[in-house]
């Protein structure tokens, strides 16, 4: 909790000093105005005994308190709206900036780190908050003290008054725990949710929720996702109302039996009136602090928590960087890749999707990775690319463990075509630019990758050719088939000229058969120049129409690896290759 704190405080005053001093003017304001119920008892008292030198002076100073509070409170709840927004930028950009820099992307496959980010995503608004929610609690503790260190020197039966308040208090701590309780029990749901606004929202998904008629059904899974989410907020509110009804009831039962000891007391003429009047304003004043310290206790609970996530997901990432090599890795593949009984598990899985895979893959090799679908190909790749670790074995690069090198450096040297690619709505040329960023505005290398890709046919369709902007959504901008964005992003892959791995990963599913054709080919003289270079060519695919050309194919079932060969090798063992392979080949005759 403390170090939460911390960071909330620190992030304040590192993101505006200043500003941050200026608003501790609105605690000044509330020291102040303490003194308000002392001045209108002596205004009372002076009435009462027709003094008009102790009521001017009481009005003088009760007029002059309100006016030097009210002043400090203005000046203070502006630094605070000020700073408001600056601490919630900095928390949303920080939270954006760690989350884009953790290098892998295994966390995204596991549960608890998803619903730890739901979380943080649906509290992170109490982070902009901090500075407010702080500062109130700063003042109600001035105001707390302020008001019982008042009642003890006005009467010692106020402190009774005082204890009454102080027994909701008592069940605060388990409201803490009830409310963590609850963010825990929806985040899955609220996950949900939030998954199935996003399908009914999506252009994407708009067809087939027409097609298909799922408009009915998608409302009503959304409208359970959403009241399961819920539920456990609302358990938590009738707690809470429950708990309040009850304090009210020792509050004010206790309120109104010393109030009457104090009434008893004032007619029996053992009490000043003016004791009377401060009484009855120090109840008013216990009884709502009593529900303002229970209220700023939850809320610093509450924030404290969404602090301790957003450290949380920092040592996540300093975790993850912290297993990262410091070494360079190689410019070029000398002699190959080696799978070193390579296994991964996805978090809670119970079996492998990769388990125990050996292989050697000289430099300058075309590798083809088959299989059916779930037989880990996909996940072998990302492995061998660092963006999952391998839970097990090790990947080595010319001897070298891949763990060694620095990730950033090591993916400098990957290129790639993949299957879930991104559509980036850019101008075209910056959209295949994008695959080498040092060359983004080279027109000649674009034009090269977007041959290489044989995406050049697209681009010559367009209006403006490189410069056309991608996407219906903005001014002037064009959409593309699903097989055209496919070539836009081979051709993507293709902006490095000479990278140690080059992966091709279902990269044609869009395409037809005559594309894929004239693609394949071009692949093939693409790998055949950088066998100079030691570049390895990895394809992962379903038609095995494309991998005659590899040098070595490796067949994947169950996440092992059954067979490896050529192709020619392969058909003639009559194993599953050629089992899976007849069966495709049956499909077109």
């Amino acid at each position: 909790m403390m170090r939460g704190i911390w960071l909330l405080v620190s992030t304040s005053v590192r993101v505006a000093p200043g500003q941050s001093l200026l608003c501790l003017c609105e605690s000044v304001g509330v020291v102040v105005s303490l003194l308000q119920p002392l001045y209108l008892a002596w205004f009372v008292t002076g009435v009462v005994q027709h003094d008009k030198t102790s009521v001017i002076t009481a009005a003088t100073a009760f007029v002059l308190q309100i006016g030097f509070s009210r002043a400090l409170g203005i000046v203070g709840m502006n630094a605070r709206a000020g700073q408001l927004e600056r601490v919630g930028y900095t928390f949303d950009t920080q939270i954006a900036e760690i989350t884009a820099r953790i290098p892998g992307i295994a966390h995204f496959d596991d549960p608890s780190y998803l619903d730890q980010l739901q979380i943080l995503r649906e509290e992170e608004g109490a982070l902009g908050l901090s500075v407010n929610m702080l500062l109130n609690a700063l003042n109600t503790a001035i105001l707390v003290s302020g008001t019982i260190a008042l009642a003890i020197t006005a009467d010692w039966r106020m402190l009774l008054v005082a204890a009454a308040g102080g027994f909701g208090l008592l069940w605060t701590p388990l409201l803490v725990r009830w409310q963590a309780r609850a963010e825990r029990a929806g985040a899955e749901h609220g996950r949900l949710a939030a998954h199935l606004l996003d399908l009914g929202t999506r252009p994407a998904a708009a067809g087939e929720i027409r097609v298909f008629e799922l408009a009915g059904p998608l409302r009503q899974r959304l409208a359970a996702a959403t009241a399961a989410w819920r539920a456990p907020k609302t358990k938590l509110a009738i707690r809470e109302a429950t708990i309040t009804v009850a304090s009210q009831i020792v509050f004010y039962g206790t309120a109104a039996a010393v109030l009457a000891w104090l009434t008893a007391d004032v007619l029996a003429h053992r009490l000043g009136i003016g004791d009377l009047t401060l009484g009855l304003l120090l109840t008013t004043r216990l009884q709502g602090t009593s529900a303002e310290v229970q209220s700023v206790i939850r809320n610093v609970a509450t924030l404290s928590r969404t602090a301790g996530r957003f450290l949380w997901l920092l040592d996540t990432e300093r975790e993850m960087h912290g297993h990262e090599g410091d070494q360079a890795p190689p410019t070029k593949v000398r002699s190959g890749i080696r799978l070193d009984r390579v296994s991964y598990h996805y978090p809670h899985a119970s079996v492998p999707a990769v388990d125990a895979v050996s292989l050697d893959i000289p430099a300058g090799t075309v590798l083809a990775v088959v299989g059916e679908n779930g037989s880990g190909k996909t996940t072998l790749v990302n492995v061998i690319t660092g963006l999952i670790p391998a839970t097990e074995g090790a990947v080595l690069v010319d001897g070298r463990d891949t763990r060694e090198f620095r990730v950033s450096d090591w993916r400098t040297g990957l290129a790639g075509a993949f299957q879930d690619h991104m559509r980036f709505e850019f101008t075209v040329g910056d959209a295949i630019g994008v695959g080498d960023l040092p060359a983004r505005t080279d027109t000649d290398r674009i034009r090269k990758a977007a041959q290489d890709g044989s995406a050049e046919s697209v681009v010559a369709t367009l209006p403006q050719e490189l410069e056309t902007q991608l996407g219906s959504s903005w001014p002037n901008g064009v959409d593309l088939s699903g097989g055209q964005w496919q070539r836009i992003a081979i051709a993507r892959g293709m902006m490095r000229s000479d990278p140690i791995v080059r992966i091709l990963d279902e990269p044609t599913a869009a395409l037809d058969a005559a594309t894929e054709h004239q693609l394949f080919d071009r692949y093939a003289a693409a790998a055949r120049a950088g066998r100079q270079s030691g570049t390895i060519t990895i394809l992962v695919t379903h038609r095995f129409s494309t991998v005659a050309a590899a040098d070595l194919v490796v067949v994947l079932d169950r996440g092992r690896l059954i067979e490896h060969g050529t192709h020619a090798e392969l058909l003639a063992r009559r194993g599953r290759y050629a089992e899976l392979y007849e069966l495709q080949a049956a499909g077109y005759r």
